[in-house]
């Protein structure tokens, strides 16, 4: 008895994929794989400094609620560079210092929060405001100490003052954070305080020499 002739699909199913055919695929399969990887680190790069940026604002805004709730000032205080992780805290009883119990906030390891070396900083040009930042912050703190860095008045807004007893005048701020990469490119972001006490979060976009800060 002759057995029964097998249909077109059945054939082709038994035939199945050549090892030829196999490789093209395997060979696209990485191709493709290899352009998105790039594409989906550099999207989790730019998730992380963004959440960093947004949790120095949230320091910001902190500590100027706390200022205006206690009828004083407080300033916030960024870790010195080379310290990793970098931090910052509100420093709570004016030594300049960020001790125990005070409020404090750490960023990942590949975050400074620097605006040394930015090659296209926000400064007071970009912004139409007076800014100070850290590198050349003047603030004394409560226990008359130079410690430089951002406070905020019994009023909720930015000030600087070059001795405790000296009035907190009112300016602007800018801090920028930078993002080192595995690849060796660096990430911007920056937030900024208007003399009125608006902070913003900020971010550079490069662009064949002509980046922008949104």
């Amino acid at each position: 008895m002759k057995p029964a002739a097998k249909s077109g699909e059945d054939l082709a199913f038994q035939a199945g994929f050549t090892l030829a055919e196999l490789l093209i695929v395997v060979t696209i399969i990485l191709i493709v794989g290899g352009l998105s990887i790039p594409s989906l680190s550099r999207a989790i790069d730019d998730s992380r400094l963004k959440g960093a940026t947004q949790k120095l604002a949230a320091v910001y805004l902190d500590s100027r609620i706390r200022a205006t709730q206690d009828n004083t000032s407080y300033e916030v205080l960024v870790s010195p560079q080379g310290i990793i992780p970098a931090q910052v805290c509100i420093d709570l009883d004016g030594d300049g210092n960020c001790g125990a119990g005070e409020p404090v906030t750490r960023f990942p390891a590949q975050i400074a929060v620097s605006n040394v070396g930015v090659p296209v900083p926000l400064d007071s040009s970009a912004l139409n405001y007076p800014v100070a930042n850290t590198e050349n912050s003047s603030m004394h703190s409560q226990q008359d100490v130079l410690a430089p860095g951002l406070a905020w008045n019994s009023r909720g807004l930015p000030c600087q003052r070059s001795s405790a007893s000296a009035p907190c005048l009112g300016t602007g701020w800018v801090q920028h954070l930078q993002m080192q990469r595995s690849n060796g490119e660096v990430l911007y972001a920056a937030v900024t305080v208007s003399p009125t006490g608006r902070v913003k979060t900020w971010f550079y976009v490069p662009g064949n020499g002509n980046g922008q800060w949104l």
